[in-house]
């Protein structure tokens, strides 16, 4: 079920009574859709108004919202519903099945946590700076990669910079026309978190993209855009599927992005065109 693996993700983040919470849920899953918040406080010996803020902590917009999706996980088909971590000498097809089955998982995950609101808002800011400065270190300065790769088809100024002697000189000067982008799976890389509070006394807006739940990085943010959390495994296998949750946000982004003004579809078009007649002349 993606709520409750999103929310073992989360256990860390949990209060000693939120975590009673949790145990109580998972003990009476199928019980839950018909259960008030006084009995589900009663039940995991808590209070009413922290079941609540449990519900709105974990994603949920209410607990009526929370106790919908329970509902809705708990009546899908479909076998297993949890991620899998890869062992050791696992054969190929087992390899096959289980990273399908987590990709698909996180997937589906990312689709429900994006807000549309916060999309919309990235949008905004996207379309109104003229210069995006967008950052992320290890497996995150891939999709940093992805960003500006994307967006320069379109014609858009996007800089990628990891190098706080080159990135911050810049962030000052043109701090007017600029947004900052940062990346970071956890929302805590240090020197990610280090480069948002200096945006945010050059009054630079930042937009995030981190996992679900609540870290540094996402507070500083002007747009905070979260994605699917899996449970961190010995193997690792959860650093491939946060890598697969922040792709799709960034594509979720940038077709919206071009889907708002047509004249970024025909640019889209041009480039591969003009590739096309590059290839087929000198090869």
């Amino acid at each position: 079920m993606a709520l409750i693996n999103r929310i073992q993700g989360m256990e860390s983040e949990l209060s000693k009574a939120e975590l009673r919470i949790f145990r109580y849920i998972k003990k009476n899953i199928d019980k839950i859709p018909t259960m008030t918040a006084e009995q589900i406080a009663k039940g995991s010996k808590t209070s009413a108004p922290t079941v609540v803020r449990f519900a709105k902590k974990v994603g949920a917009s209410s607990l009526t919202d929370f106790k919908i999706q329970i509902s809705a996980e708990s009546q899908q088909n479909g076998g297993n519903q949890e991620y899998s971590d890869v062992k050791k000498n696992e054969p190929i097809a087992s390899l096959k099945e289980k990273l399908s089955q987590n990709a698909q998982l996180t997937l589906h995950e990312t689709t429900q946590i994006l807000s549309d609101e916060k999309l919309v808002a990235a949008l905004k800011l996207l379309e109104t700076k003229e210069r995006i400065f967008v950052t992320g270190v290890g497996a995150s300065h891939l999709v940093a990669e992805d960003i500006k790769q994307k967006w320069d088809r379109i014609g858009k100024s996007v800089s990628l910079e990891t190098n706080y002697n080159a990135l911050l000189p810049q962030l000052i000067n043109t701090k007017k026309d600029a947004a900052l982008w940062l990346i970071s799976n956890s929302g805590e890389t240090p020197e990610i978190v280090y480069f948002a509070e200096i945006a945010k006394e050059l009054k630079i807006p930042i937009i995030t993209l981190t996992r679900f739940g609540n870290n540094r990085l996402s507070k500083l943010a002007d747009v905070s855009l979260q994605v699917s959390r899996p449970q961190e495994a010995d193997l690792r296998s959860a650093a491939t599927n946060s890598l697969i949750a922040q792709f799709l946000a960034v594509d979720i982004l940038f077709y919206s992005y071009i889907s708002r003004n047509q004249e970024n579809a025909e640019k889209i078009y041009q480039s591969r065109q003009i590739i096309k007649d590059f290839r087929e002349k000198h090869f």
